[in-house]
């Protein structure tokens, strides 16, 4: 198959309708793996898992109506050391919300690496924190997420290596009928004039700064 319908493949990820991601990965039997998609997902041979008891209702389906956010990719830098993200988030409240904490990092995408790596959020580093923000209002944040480069797994296309970048926002908060906790994942990738679809950054051409960049939400697993 010619390499540019490969690369057509990798960027179905970044498509502006994408809704939620493809739920496989590709394995090749040949000597020399092929370029393939990054496909967020488990293989659709996995057994399914057990059935659990159900779960009472998280504060995330409970409150979610209460805050929504959003995030705008500003400008994306890579240098010798990290890629670097500045971003722009907009908290768009539906009740008083008081004690807020947005935590978030970025990762890269890959089909090799399963839906809880990439979509988990453990250990994310406290991004903003906010006393109150009242009901009705927008509130937006700028500031800077870093990825180390040796923690990026790049997307091979021969020569060429890929990075697709990964962000995930949580904000948490306290309403008057309880707690607030809205979770959110945003692909990033170039967003070049004429172009159809974000294409994804090379890693491979040395520092630079990347100015015409986009995002494109995507819908976070139920265990996110």
């Amino acid at each position: 198959m010619h390499p540019v319908v490969w690369l057509a493949l990798a960027m179905a990820l970044l498509t502006a309708g994408v809704a939620a991601l493809a739920l496989h990965r590709r394995r090749s039997q040949e000597s020399e793996p092929a370029f393939a998609p990054p496909v967020l997902g488990k293989a659709p041979s996995a057994p399914p898992p057990p059935v659990a008891e159900p779960a009472p209702p998280t504060p995330k389906s409970a409150h979610a109506a209460a805050l929504t956010l959003d995030l705008d990719a500003a400008r994306m830098s890579a240098s010798l050391v990290n890629a670097t993200l500045a971003y722009r988030i907009t908290l768009n409240a539906g009740a008083d919300i008081e004690e807020i904490i947005l935590r978030g990092d970025m990762t890269s995408a890959h089909a090799s690496r399963p839906d809880e790596e990439q979509f988990g959020l453990n250990e994310a580093p406290i991004l903003h924190r906010l006393a109150r923000i009242e009901a009705g209002s927008t509130t937006e944040l700028g500031g800077e997420i870093r990825l180390p480069l040796a923690m990026i797994t790049p997307i091979r296309h021969g020569s060429a290596a890929m990075f697709v970048p990964l962000v995930r926002i949580e904000a948490a908060g306290m309403a008057a009928d309880g707690p607030v906790r809205v979770r959110s994942a945003f692909v990033i990738g170039l967003d070049e004039q004429g172009a159809a679809r974000l294409q994804p950054f090379r890693l491979d051409q040395g520092p630079r700064v990347y100015q015409q960049v986009g995002s494109r939400t995507l819908a976070v697993p139920a265990f996110g």
